[in-house]
């Protein structure tokens, strides 16, 4: 009988090997299209590109160990994909791919944090999350075992949540502070019937009950997101940008922000100084 230990891989390298090996491992029927799959200059590279058995894209994102930004990153691929799979169907001529249906999202990582967790409930599509395990035999062989981790429920999310001030203590490099406490202001002031309420892990923000946006501290940095939504009241992709110095030019995902505002038919307060 076969001994096995837990084996760490040097780098993502090696853990986007074993995992190329062992798809299935993941899902019955799950096959390769692409590793490392690119969308073009400035759009990124998902780690894998795959279909599943029932011919519905999958976008699969792995990190060695536990990463805040993978969820903002497959998000970005998703959108890149969702748009164009009728083209990578014409690609993949020779797989069967349904292009009707919107892609999977799955990640993969040694583990998650709660946040991630907790926001994966708030975004569409659906994202699943697995944690890995990489065992080693007594022979020297290596394989790789996952298992699903569930997400929050409503009813589990605990009910106390964190102050804004908690929040914004979290960020230890204190230079990121005041431009925390900036955007909650530029974000509230977009327009009337924006409001603010707190998790345990970040700050959101709701227009007519719908999210628009989210600041999610982390230690050294933050990140401010927009839930983009369309003239028919749909959630139709996610934006996160990363906060390191302060200096960085958000203008495109507060114009999201914007964007999903006024589709749910908000007023901007700049267009109201306008009329005036």
């Amino acid at each position: 009988m076969a001994l096995f230990k837990k084996s760490k891989p040097l780098n993502e390298k090696e853990l986007h090997g074993i995992i190329e090996k062992e798809l299935d491992a993941i899902e019955e029927g799950l096959m390769l299209l692409k590793h490392e799959f690119d969308l073009g200059v400035g759009k990124g590279t998902p780690d894998f590109l795959c279909v599943d058995s029932g011919g519905r894209l999958v976008i699969i994102e792995v990190k060695l160990q536990e990463d805040e930004n993978i969820l903002f990153q497959a998000l970005k691929y998703y959108n890149a994909i969702d748009k164009n799979r009728y083209a990578i169907k014409e690609m993949f001529s020779d797989k069967k791919i349904n292009p009707d249906e919107h892609p999977r999202i799955v990640l993969i990582a040694e583990r998650f944090s709660d946040d991630i967790r907790r926001l994966g409930t708030l975004v569409m599509p659906d994202v699943e999350f697995y944690e890995y395990t990489v065992l080693l035999t007594d022979d020297g062989k290596q394989g790789i075992c996952y298992h699903s981790v569930s997400v929050p429920k409503i009813g589990e999310i605990p009910s106390k949540p964190a102050t804004i001030a908690e929040l914004r203590n979290y960020i230890t490099k204190d230079s990121l502070k005041p431009f925390f406490d900036k955007l909650i202001v530029e974000i509230k002031g977009l327009g009337s019937g924006i409001g603010e309420y707190t998790t345990q892990g970040y700050v959101g923000f709701k227009f007519k009950n719908r999210q628009i946006a989210l600041l999610l501290p982390h230690r050294k940095s933050f990140d401010i997101g927009a839930i983009a939504i369309d003239e028919n009241g749909r959630g139709s992709e996610y934006e996160g940008l990363r906060i390191e110095t302060g200096n960085e030019d958000y203008t495109d995902v507060f114009e999201k922000i914007k964007r999903s505002f006024k589709n749910m038919g908000g007023k901007l307060n700049e267009e109201r100084e306008k009329q005036r």
